[in-house]
């Protein structure tokens, strides 16, 4: 475990976590995080110091109002690769929109196509909170192959099967790129719903790469 990786890849999932929390239209006022910071073995206490300064930055940043109430690094020898695991957890009185459990409801089954060759099925079990959808860094919520290079990395798209229906939102990592679908802009905290079929364009200046996409359901459907 390279003590450097974990500092990259817990700077992108504090990033994440605070970016599907600003898309949810959620207000971060007064809010209270918790962060888990899981290893196969303890970090140095350089690396502690850098995760606490990390977490409280991008919070106090990107969260307005709200504060990272504690940090724990519990150490299991047995995690599985990449040998480390972030948790992050809201501790006030409201339901927290990232980390809520799945609701009743039909699985949604969101088919993304580039071209002929690159078909990439996702099941998107029913739940208030957002899924991010891309080239994530490490292991993503619903990731698509790193070697999709005509798509941005990181997570830019958020999809979210809720109440019956599929959104799609953005969330305000990376806002050089305009992301539309079915010709309407998406913009944070405002989700667009998806229809049975159509597309998502990725705008970056005068390129732009389109993904056609489908929507099934499993189970009951309205």
């Amino acid at each position: 475990m390279h003590e450097r990786i974990v500092r990259h890849a817990f700077r992108e999932a504090v990033e994440t976590y605070c970016n599907l929390l600003t898309a949810s239209g959620r207000d971060s006022r007064g809010l209270r995080v918790r962060v888990t910071v899981t290893t196969v073995r303890t970090l140095s206490p350089e690396t502690v110091r850098w995760i606490h300064l990390a977490a409280q930055d991008h919070v106090r940043n990107l969260l307005p109002g709200a504060e990272v109430q504690s940090i724990e690094f519990p150490v299991r020898a047995g995690l599985e690769a990449p040998g480390h695991r972030f948790g992050f957890r809201s501790t006030d009185s409201r339901p927290d929109e990232v980390t809520q459990e799945h609701e009743p409801g039909a699985v949604a089954v969101l088919t993304l196509r580039y071209d002929r060759s690159f078909v990439w099925p996702c099941r998107i079990g029913a739940a208030a909170h957002w899924l991010a959808a891309g080239r994530l860094p490490g292991p993503g919520q619903l990731p698509l192959p790193s070697w999709a290079a005509w798509l941005p990395r990181g997570p830019l798209l958020l999809v979210r099967n809720h109440r019956g229906r599929l959104d799609f939102g953005r969330s305000g990592q990376r806002p050089r790129y305009r992301i539309r679908v079915d010709g309407a802009d998406l913009r944070p905290g405002s989700p667009v719903g998806a229809a049975a079929a159509g597309e998502i364009q990725y705008h970056d200046q005068d390129q732009v790469t389109v993904l056609r996409y489908r929507v099934d359901w499993e189970g009951n459907h309205a």
